[in-house]
């Protein structure tokens, strides 16, 4: 079961905070090949449903009063739908994604293209393999920092010297949750739930105490993997 970070109560009331989030319409969803467990090209796909269900969410988004801006789909990069994995961005710098696998490899391009043309001031891709938010999560102050499948270890650091955060490695150890946004959820600046089977014993208990309190800050990288 997914754990709260600490113990930190859990009844305390929250307050939504209008969000910036980017998407990609899955027009050219399929899954024709395999780069993850859940991935099987023998079952069938419908690029119809992802669709409708895509809509879906876009639309609840901005219902809620957030922004949603798009990029659009690629034919045969039908994994841009997952646009949280193409960069990492933190106070107007972008580090865009080096795939981990070829079949992804060409959906780096268009998120420099389109970053760019939106005027953020810093952009670059990363020169170590790294998959975006997938593996890079922000939490108040501090970078929490997947590592394990996608994402090396090398990667932690050049994203604490490029966004200018603390960055706290995680390691990931099940297949199954292969980017860390799979088994480890933001819930506000201060507080975190995450699945401990998905990291090793180590990373889990890091992952209680990863967010620091303002008298305790933490400047530099820290690596949880053992």
């Amino acid at each position: 079961m997914p754990e709260h970070a600490g113990n930190r109560p859990t009844d305390r009331s929250r307050r939504m905070r209008r969000r910036h989030f980017l998407m990609c319409r899955p027009t050219y969803y399929d899954v024709n090949y395999r780069i993850n467990p859940w991935m099987n090209p023998d079952k069938p796909t419908s690029a119809d449903l992802a669709v409708s269900q895509w809509t879906a969410l876009h639309d609840v988004l901005v219902g809620l009063g957030h922004e949603v801006e798009l990029i659009d789909p690629v034919p045969g990069l039908p994994d841009m739908v997952f646009a949280a994995n193409g960069a990492t961005v933190v106070d107007g710098r972008v580090l865009v994604a080096r795939f981990r696998h070829g079949q992804r490899a060409g959906e780096a391009e268009h998120y420099l293209e389109w970053f760019r043309s939106r005027g953020y001031g810093e952009v670059r891709q990363a020169d170590h393999t790294g998959e975006g938010e997938g593996d890079l999560l922000l939490a108040g102050d501090v970078v929490l920092a997947g590592t394990g499948f996608r994402t090396d270890i090398e990667a932690h650091a050049e994203a604490a010297e490029f966004l200018g955060r603390p960055v706290v490695g995680l390691t990931l150890v099940d297949p199954r949750f292969y980017h860390l946004d799979t088994a480890l959820a933001v819930l506000s600046d201060d507080e975190i739930m995450y699945n401990p089977r998905a990291f090793t014993p180590r990373a889990s208990r890091c992952s209680g105490s990863a967010i620091p309190t303002r008298s305790s800050p933490r400047t530099t990288t820290r690596l949880c993997s053992a």
